[in-house]
């Protein structure tokens, strides 16, 4: 028997499905605040016979590692950084294969998301990685590529930032690992009343019917536990450089463009996906405020950014 839920994360539903007694169940809690159903189902049951308005199925195999899979596939690109190491393959069917581990000395150990032409069903193998907390990451980080896919068109980014929210409004903070975004959002909740923490590491943003641009918390937050299934609008984005003073300006044009690309997910070498990745992109830098901030990690830099894009 296999147990599956739907969840539903910016506003986009999406289904799990696993063998019922897994113990990689237990440690999924970061998604229980975004679910929307859940089933006991057959083992041959496929998820789109449930849900048909998913974004995208995944089906979580532990019995296999995938390997036959690899064996006869052709790799196009390898990712290395200090986030996950992805390594993506075509398969003899055309359809996509992405090898994922911690890094790529544990790619032997890694789990196989094969995901069909269409994006809507996939199959992750970890067989290789079934137990504990590495098979946790494993699957979070499949979840998360395969949000950030299937979303591509439909006006949703997937960014990674560290977002505050005040008077309602989300700010959202970007940099490389290690800028400090975490921490300078750590310094609005100390310093600005009313600040709270909407997301540490992959928040949401969506352009919705309206135009509005809402930004929403999401299960992937990286090292902080804040699993918030919360939307406000999204009043700024400011990219962090670490300095020896505190200074700030507004960008435009392709600056702005520059400054939050490179925090964006999405396959860049998918035509589709990436006239997405722009699409959104676009609307996002004319809707919202786009700044650079150079600063030390003090209040001083907490009260000239806010005060500055609020």
């Amino acid at each position: 028997m296999k147990k599956l839920k739907s969840y539903i994360v910016g506003g986009h539903r999406f289904c799990v499905s696993m063998d019922l007694k897994s113990v990689l169940w237990e440690g999924m809690g970061n998604y229980e605040p975004f679910l929307s159903e859940e089933f006991n189902i057959e083992p041959d049951t496929s998820c789109a016979d449930i849900l048909h308005n998913s974004v995208f199925c995944v089906d979580i195999d532990l019995s296999s590692d995938g390997k036959d899979i690899i064996s006869s596939s052709r790799t196009l690109a390898d990712f290395d950084d200090d986030t996950a190491y992805i390594s993506v393959m075509s398969g003899v069917g055309g359809e996509r294969i992405f090898l994922i581990s911690l890094n790529s000395k544990m790619k032997d150990r890694c789990g196989v998301l094969v995901v069909d032409k269409d994006l809507s069903m996939c199959k992750l193998y970890a067989g290789a990685c079934a137990t504990g907390g590495y098979g946790l990451f494993v699957v979070n980080n499949a979840i998360m590529l395969l949000y950030a896919l299937c979303t591509s068109v439909m006006n949703t980014l997937l960014i990674h930032a560290s977002v505050a929210v005040a008077d309602g409004l989300g700010y959202a903070f970007l940099g490389k690992s290690g800028t400090g975004k975490s921490t300078h959002t750590r310094l609005w909740l100390q310093n600005i009343t009313g600040a709270c923490l909407l997301n540490d590491d992959n928040p949401v943003v969506r352009i919705n019917e309206r135009g509005e641009t809402m930004i929403y918390g999401s299960p992937w937050s990286g090292k902080t536990p804040c699993y918030r299934n919360e939307s406000v609008p999204l009043k700024a984005v400011v990219r962090l450089s670490q300095a020896p003073y505190n200074s700030i300006r507004k960008l435009s044009g392709v600056s702005a463009y520059a400054a939050v690309a490179p925090s964006s997910s999405s396959m860049k070498w998918e035509r589709s996906m990436a006239d997405g990745l722009h699409d959104t992109l676009s609307k996002l830098i004319s809707n919202v405020g786009i700044y650079h901030l150079d600063c030390l990690p003090d209040a001083d830099a907490a009260f000239l950014c806010h005060d500055t894009v609020k």
